[in-house]
């Protein structure tokens, strides 16, 4: 019978941790409160060993150093579902980084299972069902005390992980692709959080921009920096202060009444009214705002597009015979670069050093792309002749 111990004061860590470091496979995961702070961090941490799962709360625990070791011994195996946030948050709030990961969410895909998710996963595989609550998925982590829902809904992504874990290396290694998994999260165990843009370019992104002119592009970033500073005096999302729906709209519409923006909450609108104002007025009356230009140069012509179209239907086959997303099968970018670049020798087929091809993609796979290659450019000279 599983116990879930929820761990509150440094003490109970410390004797947890010692515990934990005999076992030969953890499973993790997190909880982090994104939806409700500017700066979001993590929440809670639920590990998984043998029976007992513990819920590890980080706002309360002041020295986790014991679980930086954990994670980095390369003799216990950290099992966890779609791990890439999770490596992330890790490493941006303490520094710490993970070793001898097994993703069960990148295994599925290996796998060919249409649904990944870990409760389609589970129900596939184990035949478990867990309840997932969207309003619990979706809570603020960082409120405290715990409820007991929120502890089950914890607990329930780590339970049967170790189990999941053992169903998955089984399969993936009948198949020969167990060592395709491992390179994978090899690689997910070095991903690292991004430091944000600087908003100028960031508001470039907010999508429908691109059909803003000149002077709406002023006011927009002058909304988007007013919306970046309110967010971090309110502690909260800056979608919480103005939506990408309500920037666009008054960079297009700056004299539209605010109560009438979709996307303004009418607090908002009422308690920072006067500032979003001032916000638009100096996008008004400041300088114009220009796109950056776009490099005009375009190297796809009819050949090199038919190349790649050839290259991507190999990529397809492959996928197909082996019941695999065909994204998996070898990357786009490098693709690309083939259909545009090749010339036709051994070596470069291989793509040099490009760092999205993996080694067992290149092992797999590299006398079949030969072939596709020579095919791809075969057909246009047959084509041209």
């Amino acid at each position: 019978m599983s116990q879930t111990l929820l761990i509150e004061d440094q003490q109970s860590w410390d004797r947890a941790a010692v515990a934990l470091a005999s076992e030969p496979l953890l499973a993790l995961d997190t909880e982090s409160n994104s939806l409700y702070a500017y700066q979001e961090q993590v929440c809670l941490i639920q590990i998984s060993a043998g029976e007992d799962i513990f819920l590890l709360d980080p706002l309360a625990v002041t020295d986790l150093s014991a679980l930086g070791s954990l994670l980095a011994n390369p003799s216990i195996t950290i099992v966890a579902h779609g791990s890439d946030y999770d490596v992330r948050c890790l490493h941006r709030d303490y520094g710490f980084t993970v070793r001898s990961l097994f993703d069960t969410e990148l295994a599925a895909r290996f796998l060919g299972l249409p649904r990944t998710n870990l409760s389609s996963v589970l129900e596939g595989i184990l035949g478990v069902g867990i309840p997932k609550s969207r309003a619990l998925q979706t809570s603020d982590w960082g409120r405290r005390p715990l409820s007991q829902p929120a502890m089950d809904y914890a607990a329930g992504d780590v339970q049967y992980l170790p189990k999941l874990a053992g169903d998955l290396q089984g399969r993936l290694a009948t198949l020969r692709r167990l060592d395709w998994v491992t390179e994978e999260c090899q690689r997910l165990e070095r991903v690292r959080q991004s430091p944000p843009d600087p908003p100028e370019t960031a508001m470039l992104r907010v999508k429908g921009s691109s059909r803003l002119g000149p002077r709406d592009l002023a006011v927009l970033k002058e909304l988007f920096l007013f919306r970046e500073e309110e967010a971090r005096r309110m502690d909260c999302p800056p979608f919480r202060v103005l939506t990408n729906e309500a920037l666009l709209t008054l960079a297009g519409s700056p004299d539209l009444d605010l109560h009438q923006v979709r996307g303004l909450p009418g607090g908002i609108a009422r308690r920072s009214g006067g500032l979003i104002r001032e916000a638009i007025q100096r996008g008004k009356s400041g300088p114009e705002l220009l796109r950056p230009a776009r490099a005009r140069d375009n190297p796809w012509g009819p050949e090199s597009n038919a190349r790649l179209r050839s290259l991507k239907g190999w990529r397809t086959r492959q996928g197909a015979s082996l019941d695999l997303d065909p994204a998996l099968i070898w990357p786009a970018a490098s693709l690309e670069r083939l259909a545009l670049h090749w010339n036709g020798s051994a070596a470069q087929y291989l793509d040099g050093g490009a760092h999205e091809v993996r080694d067992w993609q290149r092992r797999e796979f590299s006398q079949e792309l030969q072939t596709a290659l020579v095919q791809a450019y075969e057909a246009e000279d047959g084509g041209s002749a």
